[in-house]
């Protein structure tokens, strides 16, 4: 795994698929070494527009390069594994 990983959920907190995907990303961080940031997108439009969110949940790895983003029902550990390059 690389060294350093950082994502990003972006989010509205209300949405069922959401919720979903903040439980799964926290039960990956006791399993491997990954840093999430989680954006509201309704309490932070700014930022969902200034980087062209235009789905939510969307997952968008930050570190490390190159970014990468996956969109929708995040509730398969494996494939999120294989996403962040476990």
């Amino acid at each position: 795994m690389p060294d350093e990983v950082i994502l990003r959920l972006y989010v509205t907190r209300q949405n069922s698929y959401s919720k979903a995907a903040i439980k799964t990303l926290n039960k990956l961080k006791k399993k491997v070494d990954i840093s999430v940031e989680i954006v509201d997108i309704t309490e932070d439009p700014d930022l969902a527009r200034e980087n062209h969110i235009i789905a939510i949940p969307t997952l968008e790895r930050v570190k490390p390069e190159p970014r990468r983003r996956i969109i929708g029902d995040l509730s398969d550990e494996e494939s999120l594994l294989k996403f962040i390059g476990c």
